[in-house]
C-alpha cells in the first residue's frame, strides 16, 4: 500500500479535506522507474476534454468533462522516459517527481486519433507539486 492510501485512511476519520483530496488522487496510478522513496514535488491536475459543442451560446453552456488519459513524462531535452501515469475515470493525476524541467506527453486511451491533446512543458519546484491542466481537444467543431 502506497504511502498516499495510508496517510488517506488515517485522515479520514477525523473529516479531513486534505483526505478527501488525496482519496481523490489515489485512484491515479502512477509508475516512476527507479523511485524508491516518496518525493515532495512533482505534478498533480486533471486531465479534461471539451464537451464537443457547436458553438458556444450564453443560454446553453458546454463545460469540459473529465478524461481518463496515458501521461508520459521526459525530461526536457530527453526522450527518456522517467515516469508514467494515468488519470482516474475523473480525469485526477499525481505524479512524484524530483525538481526540475520536464515534458509530459499526453494519450487518450483509445488509441484513436482524437481526443488529443499536445505536450506541455511543466518545472517542478522542490516541495510543492505544480498543478496543471490538461485540454484534449474531442475534434467536433
Amino acid at each position: 500500500m502506497d504511502m498516499t492510501r495510508i496517510l488517506a485512511m488515517i485522515l479520514v476519520p477525523a473529516g479531513s479535506a486534505a483526505a478527501a483530496c488525496l482519496l481523490l488522487l489515489g485512484c491515479a496510478t502512477t509508475q516512476v522507474p527507479g523511485s524508491g522513496t516518496a518525493t515532495q514535488s512533482g505534478i498533480d491536475g486533471r486531465t479534461m476534454v471539451d464537451a464537443g459543442c457547436p458553438m458556444a451560446r450564453n443560454a446553453s453552456p458546454c463545460p469540459d468533462k473529465p478524461l481518463a488519459a496515458k501521461l508520459t513524462v521526459t525530461r526536457a531535452g530527453s526522450a527518456r522516459t522517467v515516469a508514467t501515469a494515468t488519470s482516474d475515470s475523473r480525469g485526477y493525476f499525481r505524479i512524484p517527481l524530483p525538481p526540475g524541467e520536464y515534458v509530459l506527453r499526453p494519450d487518450n486511451l483509445t488509441g484513436a486519433v482524437v481526443p488529443i491533446a499536445q505536450p506541455l512543458t511543466v518545472t517542478v519546484v522542490a516541495g510543492r507539486f505544480t498543478t496543471i491542466t490538461i485540454s484534449f481537444d474531442s475534434g467536433i467543431r
